[in-house]
C-alpha cells in the first residue's frame, strides 16, 4: 500500500470516527454501552405534599444491533463528591434523612428492548404521610446485569442512572453561606485568575447558587462581571461544595484587585443572597523585568554621565588642576553620591509614574 493511500485511509477513518461520536451524543440523557436513559434528571418544579404521587416515564433506548434485556434498580444519594459527582448509598448505609429509594416503584425490574428501539418504563414516586420536609435524593439505574450480580463484584457491564430529586412541603430550612472565597495564588503575572468558593448548605433542601462576580482594580472603578454557576450545579443539604471558576481578561493588569461574589439561591419565601470578597494582586513579571532593566540602564547612564559632569566641573573650578574631594565639595556644594542618588531617584519616579498611568 502506498504512503498516500495509507494516509488517505487513516484520514477517512478518523473523520468517520468523529462523525459517529458526534452523532451518538444525546442531550439531556445518560448513556453507556449502547444504553440511553431519558430524562437524566427527574425533578418536579413544585414541592409535593405528603401523600402525593408523582408519575414519570423513563425512555430506555437500546442503541446496539442486538435485542437486549435491561435491569432496573434504585439507590439513595447520601452526598456529593468533589466535582459534584453523586455518592450513592449502599444497602446497609447509615440514614441521612434525605432518602427516596423506598418511595420509588416501577411495575417491572427488567425490560426487553429490541435493537435500535426504545421502550417507556412508567415510574411512580409515592410521598409517605410521615415524609420529612425538604429535599430527597436517589437514582434509578438501568444495567445489563441484575443488581445481585453487580453487588457480588462479578459484573463487567455498565450502568446509567436517572437522578431523582423530590422536594417535600413542610418546615423548610433554606440557610446557606459562603464558607470561604479565595484565589489559588496571591500574586498573578496576568489577568488569568482561578477562584474557589466553598458554599455550605445548612438547610434541608437542595440549593443551586448562581450569580455575578465583579472584579475591580485599584486604578479603575469600572468593574468586570463574570457569571458564576450558569449550569446550576446544586449543593446537597448539610454539605459543602467547591465551586471553581476562572476569570480571564485581555490587556495588561497591575496592582491590587478586589473580587466580590454575590450568589442567589431559591429559598422557601423567594430568593436569598450570600456574598463574599477576595483580593489578589497582578504584576506582569515579564514587563516588570523589562522596566527593571530600564531602571538599571537609566541608573548606569546617570552614574556615568554624572561622574563625567562632576569631573569636568572640578577641572573647570580648579583651572585644569586636580583637587581633593573635600575641596570640591566646598566649591560645588554637593557630594557626588548625593547628586547621583537624586538624579537616579528622579528618573525612577518619573518612569514609574508613566508606567502606572499607562496600565491604569
Amino acid at each position: 500500500m502506498s504512503f498516500s493511500l495509507r494516509n488517505y485511509l487513516l484520514t477517512t477513518l478518523f473523520v468517520v470516527s468523529i462523525f459517529i461520536v458526534g452523532f451518538t451524543t444525546h442531550t439531556y440523557a445518560q448513556s453507556a454501552s449502547g444504553i440511553t436513559l431519558i430524562p437524566a434528571t427527574i425533578e418536579p418544579k413544585e414541592k409535593l405534599d405528603p401523600g402525593a404521587i408523582y408519575l414519570q416515564n423513563l425512555k430506555v433506548t437500546n442503541e446496539s444491533s442486538q435485542d437486549k434485556i435491561f435491569y432496573l434498580y434504585k439507590k439513595d444519594i447520601q452526598g456529593v463528591a468533589a466535582g459534584g459527582v453523586p455518592i450513592f448509598a449502599e444497602a446497609n448505609a447509615e440514614k441521612t434523612g434525605f432518602e427516596i429509594s423506598e418511595w420509588i416503584s416501577f411495575n417491572t425490574d427488567q425490560v426487553a428492548v429490541p435493537a435500535h428501539q426504545s421502550v417507556d418504563v412508567p415510574v411512580s414516586v409515592y410521598i409517605p404521610d410521615n415524609a420529612s420536609p425538604g429535599s430527597h435524593f436517589g437514582g434509578i439505574f438501568i444495567s445489563l446485569e441484575p443488581p445481585k450480580l453487580r453487588e457480588t463484584g462479578a459484573s463487567v457491564g455498565y450502568e446509567v442512572a436517572s437522578i431523582v430529586v423530590i422536594n417535600v412541603t413542610g418546615d423548610i430550612k433554606d440557610d446557606a453561606r459562603i464558607r470561604s472565597f479565595s484565589t489559588d495564588k496571591l500574586i498573578y503575572g496576568s489577568k488569568n485568575v482561578h477562584f474557589i468558593a466553598k458554599v455550605e448548605n445548612q438547610g434541608n433542601i437542595l440549593i443551586r447558587p448562581r450569580g455575578p462576580m465583579t472584579i475591580t482594580s485599584m486604578f479603575s472603578k469600572t468593574p468586570e462581571v463574570v457569571s458564576i454557576n450558569e449550569n446550576l450545579a446544586g449543593v446537597f443539604p448539610g454539605s459543602v461544595r467547591d465551586i471553581a471558576f476562572d476569570w480571564k481578561s485581555n490587556g495588561l493588569g497591575f496592582g491590587k484587585y478586589e473580587a466580590v461574589l454575590a450568589l442567589v439561591y431559591d429559598g422557601e419565601n423567594g430568593q436569598k443572597t450570600i456574598d463574599a470578597t477576595a483580593t489578589f494582586w497582578v504584576f506582569p513579571i515579564k514587563i516588570m523585568l523589562l522596566v527593571l532593566a530600564g531602571f538599571i540602564g537609566i541608573f548606569a547612564f546617570g552614574y556615568i554621565f554624572t561622574k563625567y559632569y562632576i569631573r569636568r566641573a572640578v577641572m573647570r573650578a580648579s583651572g585644569g588642576r586636580r583637587i581633593m574631594n573635600t575641596r570640591y565639595r566646598k566649591q560645588v556644594g554637593i557630594s557626588r553620591f548625593a547628586f547621583v542618588f537624586m538624579s537616579v531617584l528622579t528618573a525612577l519616579v518619573i518612569v514609574l509614574i508613566i508606567f502606572m498611568v499607562l496600565l491604569a
